[in-house]
């Protein structure tokens, strides 16, 4: 039996994922991204455009998380059956932020993950992930496509699961991983030693660091400041 589902949506991939739902699928739709609010409305969608974690809200009893910028809080957690979350890392590697940057930066695995929510940052038990393997060509914005995709091909697969109440074996994140606040990536990303790092580190940093439509490496030189971004050249 079809079950109607809370949604919880941000960025481009929220904006994706309204195209691939339907009204008598989704109970609301909780957002506090402008496009995707209004996009929602246009499409006839129950729309809560405020923080989740301010409300009394009537829950169904499960959830869906893509890319939804806020950490939903316990007292919302209890509220469902179960609660998931599409997370563009390599669980148990990439907890936090900017996990794209990270696994290369690091050297870890990268990839996508649907996993359940509980209080724990990117800690509930997995559903599936998805490996997505790299080399030393790419840049953050080339991984990060690839990482879409599979964030992609893992949501088509469950949604319907997930509507019809199919029961989704899970298992526990076993490994330690990685966790990473934003506080480190945007010191790495503006207040890295960058003059006294190896030539072959520094590369390897503004590699990492590229990623269309956002600044690279953030320098200084004298008082103006600068970004550093890595272009292939055409062949």
């Amino acid at each position: 039996m079809m079950k109607k589902v809370d949604l919880y949506l941000g960025g481009d991939l929220g904006l994706w994922v309204l195209d691939r739902v339907s009204q008598h699928e989704v109970e609301q739709i909780f957002t506090v991204d402008v496009s995707i609010a209004r996009y929602a409305i246009m499409k006839g969608f129950n729309l809560c455009d405020k923080n989740v974690n301010t409300l009394e809200i009537n829950s169904s009893d499960f959830g869906v998380s893509v890319h939804y910028p806020i950490i939903i809080q316990s007292h919302i957690l209890v509220k469902y059956k179960k609660i998931y979350n599409l997370h563009p890392a390599f669980l148990p590697y990439g907890r936090g932020y900017y996990p794209i940057f990270w696994a290369l930066w690091e050297n870890t695995p990268a990839g996508a993950t649907l996993h359940e929510i509980n209080e724990k940052i990117d800690q509930g038990n997995i559903i599936e992930r998805m490996q997505v393997e790299y080399d030393d060509i790419d840049t953050g914005g080339s991984l990060f496509k690839r990482v879409r995709e599979a964030e992609k091909k893992l949501f088509e697969r469950y949604w319907y699961k997930i509507v019809n109440e199919e029961t989704l074996p899970s298992f526990p994140q076993l490994e330690l991983g990685t966790y990473h606040s934003k506080k480190e990536f945007f010191y790495i990303k503006t207040q890295s030693n960058w003059q006294d790092m190896r030539g072959k580190d520094l590369i390897k940093l503004i590699r990492c660091l590229t990623f269309e439509g956002y600044t690279g490496l953030e320098i200084e030189l004298g008082t103006k400041p600068f970004e550093v971004l890595l272009r292939a050249l055409p062949e």
